[in-house]
């Protein structure tokens, strides 16, 4: 097996970003030259204070370094996680906090606002639809209306995310999404002790208001649920609570098809389950809100092919980022396919967009441009290595460090 070979078999099971870097290497290999080792770092260098260490959490001294992406050891309450990259690090930081307030709350209802009992409480049968106390007319015919919408949509939807046609409807997951939104978190969280939670409580007897309320902010820095594509948070988080995971892909894929995205693009994409019904969301969200760029498939396409729960993330960071830049920067006019990775042509010219932390001269980073066949630049949310930034600029490319305070994220 030759070296080029070698590499992308090797990407292609370490997940993201790796397989997109290697990708590129098949069609652009480069030639053999002198590259850095991946370092190491003391966490103290790359996290700021407030996310070291929580009363719920430690991160580990001895940061990694995987695929550009720093490599957290982090002991909690629940076990010691590896969490991969810093954006989701903070993501998980406040999701740790959130599941410590959660396991305060009583589930038998001591913590539980009486008075939001009723409204929320999870209809059982049929004529709970018709009968449920404190329901007005118009209400309960709007709750009707959602009750087929959810069936429709979960009958049809191919999501392996999707909820069940009875917990659709039976009140206990949107009591789950409700919760979530309240608390400023995921609902699709892939942090297991937080999903533990919220499903803890949202399929006791009653779930109201709870006493400890929303508004976490015992995290600063980032959206807890990592969505701030042009400061539409509100938009996509109150969809996520109020619609089913098939309500979305229903709704995702008629924006898709709008867009110009093919069925069996559509289809890879929603049928990957390490896309978790909140990344495909935010990510078709992105995606739409490009105005006219062409050539918006390749980025699905290259999403439905997300290897791991992390690389789903980093995919959906990447469109985040993508709409940012531009809405603030410059106009995306087209995506293009360089390899296996996928480019920008922008009003700035040939541009890449990577949520990476740490960049050092290695052969998947000099395949990554040498496959792109032009000069331009690569955006990244965290930094780079001196030589680095000096063998890219050698081969025409320019690197912007730290752009998440320069987009506004």
């Amino acid at each position: 097996m030759n070296t080029i070979k070698r590499l992308a078999w090797r990407g292609a099971r370490l997940g993201a970003p790796a397989a997109i870097f290697v990708a590129s290497l098949w069609s652009a290999a480069p030639q053999a030259g002198q590259y850095e080792q991946p370092p190491s770092f003391q966490a103290s260098q790359v996290l700021p204070p407030n996310l070291l260490r929580s009363p719920y959490y430690t991160v580990g001294s001895h940061v990694g370094l995987d695929n550009f992406q720093y490599v957290f050891k982090v002991d909690t309450k629940w076990g010691t996680f590896t969490i991969k990259g810093s954006d989701l690090m903070r993501v998980r930081a406040r999701e740790i906090a959130a599941t410590a307030k959660l396991e305060e709350i009583d589930s038998g209802g001591t913590l539980v606002n009486a008075a939001g009992r009723t409204a929320l409480k999870p209809l059982n049968t049929a004529k709970d639809l018709v009968t449920a106390p404190g329901k007005t007319l118009g209400d309960t015919f709007r709750g009707v209306g959602n009750l087929f919408g959810s069936v429709d949509a979960s009958m049809s939807a191919t999501d392996p995310h999707k909820e069940g046609m009875l917990a659709s409807v039976t009140g206990g997951a949107t009591a789950r999404r409700k919760l979530a939104f309240d608390f400023g978190v995921d609902p699709n969280t892939s942090f297991p002790p937080l999903s533990d939670e919220l499903t803890r409580l949202a399929t006791v007897n009653a779930i109201g208001e709870t006493g400890v309320n929303a508004g976490l902010a015992f995290v600063t820095g980032g959206a807890g649920i990592a969505i701030s594509v042009g400061g539409t948070s509100h938009t996509l988080r109150t969809a996520l609570r109020d619609k089913t995971a098939a309500q979305l892909e229903k709704d995702g894929r008629a924006t898709l098809a709008s867009i110009g995205v093919s069925g069996a693009a559509m289809d890879a994409f929603y049928a990957n389950p390490n896309l978790s019904p909140t990344d495909k969301a935010i990510i078709v969200y992105a995606l739409a809100n490009l105005g006219a760029t062409s050539g918006r498939e390749i980025f699905i396409a290259g999403a439905a092919n997300a290897s791991s729960i992390e690389m789903g993330f980093f995919y959906r960071r990447q469109a985040e980022l993508i709409a940012d830049y531009d809405k603030k920067v410059a106009p995306v006019n087209a995506f293009a396919r360089a390899g296996g990775a996928p480019m920008l042509q922008t009003g700035k010219g040939t541009v890449s967009i990577l949520p990476v932390d740490y960049l050092y001269w290695s052969p998947p980073l000099e395949g990554l441009v040498a496959g792109a066949g032009r000069s331009g630049e690569l955006w990244i949310t965290g930094r780079a290595s001196a030589m680095a930034t000096s063998q890219l600029a050698a081969q025409g490319w320019t690197v912007v460090p730290k752009i998440g305070a320069r987009l506004g994220d």
